[in-house]
């Protein structure tokens, strides 16, 4: 029997715990756009870490961008990977979602203390970020800025390694002391990976329990996962109008029936 794999993906919630840090003023908000890559999804019997995936079964290994901000995301059910080879009888507890550490976002904030909207631009990706690109692991250790009031447009976003700087211009010739980035384990995702400083990786893997335990029978599954965009981007004040915004992390919940 071919059993093949759903992922309904559906509007919902997002709870900030990608990254911990604080600036003067910062707010929460809404993305017109959250392109999120997933590259692999296995289930797993039993999970202790990050790394550990008891009796592991890849279900999905292509590279799939989504933009959960889409209003015909939570409609639309896209088929990713193959369930055909999941043992008859074996008990699920457990699945480990591999994705991009590179977010595609598009959002427009009003943040306290600074004179005009926090807006992402193109100024804060690829070519037209300092010195022309994102080279190496610059990106994952350093956050551009742009001056505040600009237009709205897709802006790519990085997950950071365990010390990130902060950009204090536009041109990044200065930057700030180092922050420390903590990936909360256990609040949305039961754990998720810690970067370490000077790490090149594109991945970033979290850990979630089912909702309850799956067990693999003839009729064919299908995996609910959802989550959205209503609290998808944060947007901070850095220096005198300048904003620098990061990805914070999708409340995901996962049902297998």
């Amino acid at each position: 029997m071919n059993r093949s794999l759903k992922i309904l993906i559906f509007a919902k919630l997002l709870l900030i715990i990608f990254v911990s840090y604080s600036y003067s003023a910062s707010t929460t908000g809404v993305a017109d756009v959250y392109k999120v890559t997933m590259k692999k999804v296995e289930l797993c019997t039993a999970s202790t870490s990050v790394t550990s995936c008891e009796n592991a079964i890849v279900i999905g290994n292509t590279d799939k961008t989504v933009d959960i901000a889409s209003a015909t995301a939570g409609s639309s059910a896209a088929s990713y990977g193959d369930t055909a080879l999941l043992p008859l009888g074996v008990t699920y507890t457990h699945m480990r979602v591999t994705i991009d550490r590179k977010f595609t976002i598009q959002a427009d904030l009003d943040v306290s203390g600074v004179d005009d909207n926090c807006a992402t631009t193109a100024a804060l990706s690829g070519s037209a970020y300092p010195d022309g690109d994102l080279s190496d692991n610059e990106k994952y250790e350093k956050t551009p800025i742009v001056a505040d009031g600009g237009t709205a447009a897709e802006a790519d976003l990085y997950l950071k390694n365990d010390q990130m700087q902060t950009c204090t211009n536009a041109a990044c010739s200065a930057l700030s002391t180092e922050n420390d980035i903590t990936y909360q384990q256990g609040v949305v995702s039961t754990f998720q990976t810690q970067h370490a400083e000077g790490s090149t990786s594109d991945d970033h893997v979290m850990v979630y329990t089912l909702t309850s335990p799956y067990t693999v029978a003839l009729i064919a599954p299908i995996i609910d996962i959802s989550f959205g965009t209503s609290l998808a981007v944060t947007a901070s004040e850095v220096g005198t109008n300048f904003c620098m915004f990061e990805p914070d992390e999708p409340i995901v919940t996962i049902t297998i029936k």
